[in-house]
């Protein structure tokens, strides 16, 4: 379920907080407060959750997030990268107006699913003045909206126009604005939007906001773009996201009962939340409660609601056999469960760094340069 749930990078995120580092020119701001450094990551992270919480409506956005507090770990994410943005800032490399900084925050709120890139206000904010062909070290170096931090095998990277459809990329914003970057191919292409067809290993991933109902992937077939309250729409008692259907609505979890002896396709329903401990049927998402997984008994479609590991323990199978259910606030790394890590500290995968960039064995910015 993660891969549908596609976000601004921490990169842009480094952009609206270079915007608000201090600053008392009025041009545009029309006399208002400057926001200084230190006080924007959790501005900025509940603009962000804010504009989450818009775009996924209909859908059960706080069982993606896994029992964890979406602002608090975008606050986290971003405080770990400030002394990156304020090296910028002191540098030149970046030129700032910290009253613009409100009106940043504001547009980032009615963005809904118009994730990537950056607002205009936001833009209006902060100014690079790195031409393309010279050095940075991350993006909001670059001058203009249409360029990024393009970099090698070392740094300094240098600026250079964002990526077209076809052309590799590491993150959505090495693209150019209104596409995205393959988490298969490491290639820039256009998403797919509403109602149109995706995924299934022939069709591209949906937009920002949307989910792709009745894709499989074994055998290989596509699905169709849809928003929240249409993807999650099964009722209490339907079938619901394999062979085509949709996902259960709100409040409601997709379980995995058996298989159809005639058909071979897994027999599924909605059903609601299991209560701590009891017996369970593997579910997408999992209906246990948030601290609780269904530990399934081998070759069988049925377990009991246990514990999920936690720092330090064996990542635990979920369904579909991969090993990699932890605890709320860690994340599996390397096959243990580890608390979510910042910037050097050791790592194995993308997913237990704060920036979920994983490096040559510790936790990296997002984009740009690397430590």
């Amino acid at each position: 379920m993660r891969r549908y749930l596609v976000g601004i990078s921490l990169l842009t995120l480094g952009a609206g907080l270079a915007a608000g580092c201090g600053g008392d020119s009025d041009d545009g701001g029309g006399g208002a407060k400057s926001i200084a450094i230190e006080d924007v990551p959790p501005l900025y992270a509940d603009a962000i959750c804010t504009t989450f919480e818009g775009c996924f409506a209909g859908a059960p956005f706080e069982v993606f997030l896994n029992g964890e507090d979406c602002r608090k770990n975008y606050e986290t994410a971003l405080n770990d990268e400030l002394i990156r943005i304020k090296t910028a800032v002191d540098g030149g490399s970046v030129v700032y107006k910290g009253n613009l900084m409100q009106k940043c925050l504001d547009a980032v709120k009615g963005l809904g699913c118009a994730l990537q890139g950056e607002p205009p206000e936001c833009q209006a904010a902060i100014a690079g003045t790195v031409e393309d062909g010279g050095d940075c070290t991350l993006d909001p170096e670059c001058k203009g909206a249409n360029s990024y931090c393009r970099v090698g095998s070392s740094c300094p990277g240098s600026c250079a126009p964002k990526e077209p459809a076809g052309a590799s990329c590491r993150r959505n914003d090495d693209c150019a604005v209104g596409l995205q970057c393959s988490d298969t191919t490491q290639k820039c292409f256009a998403p797919a939007k509403d109602g149109e067809t995706c995924g299934g290993g022939s069709a591209p991933d949906c937009g920002p906001g949307l989910f792709c109902v009745g894709e499989e992937e074994s055998p290989p077939k596509s699905g169709t773009c849809a928003d929240g309250a249409a993807a999650f729409s099964a009722a209490e008692g339907d079938p619901c996201f394999f062979n085509g259907k949709s996902l259960c609505k709100d409040g409601l979890f997709c379980l995995v009962t058996g298989v159809d002896t005639q058909t071979q396709q897994l027999v599924t329903e909605c059903a609601k939340q299991y209560a701590a401990g009891a017996d369970c049927s593997p579910g997408i998402p999992d209906a246990c409660p948030i601290e609780q997984y269904c530990k399934v008994t081998p070759n069988t479609f049925t377990g009991v609601c246990t514990a999920k590991p936690g720092d330090g323990e064996a990542c635990a199978a979920g369904i579909g056999g991969d090993a990699s259910v932890c605890a709320p606030g860690t994340r599996c790394d390397g096959g243990t469960c580890r608390p979510r890590q910042k910037l050097g500290a050791s790592c194995k995968t993308d997913e237990v760094c704060y920036s979920e960039n994983c490096s040559g064995g510790a936790c990296a910015p997002g984009g740009g340069c690397t430590i």
